[in-house]
């Protein structure tokens, strides 16, 4: 994640404001959000994890510039294991490069999970359910209808008769 880069990396440049520290810690509160409701049936080390990184992202950033640094660095670090946590628990993905997002347009080139051909459908790594005639239903209850064409009636084979 960049934002966990821009941070934790040792090159990173260095914060030259408050405003830049203080929008690092909204963006990170934004992802701990993003990231509970795919977390929060979860128990062990993912719910602790989740846990850390709420509670830490609730707490008011400090005034001093210092200490709100400080405060980036721990948010991050705590998102950063959060991630972690839930690549471990196959919660996200742990492919390198990522797979995309299911909002994505290209977001049916995720890497397959679950395939279930005697069915007809497989479940992608971003959480979309991919159906055999490619239309999907992603995560957020959005339906993407298929994107290749169904044969026409002139086209489908005939049924042979006896």
């Amino acid at each position: 994640m960049k934002t966990i880069t821009l941070v934790l990396d040792e090159d990173a440049p260095v914060l030259d404001s408050d405003q830049d520290v203080h929008d690092l810690v909204l963006m990170l509160r934004g992802h701990v959000m993003q990231l509970g409701p795919a977390a929060h049936t979860m128990t062990g080390p993912l719910a602790e994890a989740l846990s850390a990184a709420q509670d830490l992202s609730a707490r008011e950033m400090p005034a001093e510039y210092v200490q709100a640094r400080a405060h980036l660095r721990k948010l991050a670090a705590t998102v950063q294991a959060l991630l972690a946590e839930m690549r471990a628990a196959g919660v996200l993905c742990a492919h390198h490069p990522e797979c995309p997002s299911a909002e994505a347009s290209d977001g049916q080139a995720a890497q397959v999970r679950v395939h279930r051909p005697e069915a007809g459908w497989s479940v992608l790594c971003n959480g979309m359910l991919l159906f055999d005639d490619t239309g999907c239903l992603r995560p957020d209850g959005v339906i993407v209808k298929p994107s290749r064409p169904l044969p026409s009636a002139q086209e489908a084979p005939q049924a042979v008769s006896r």
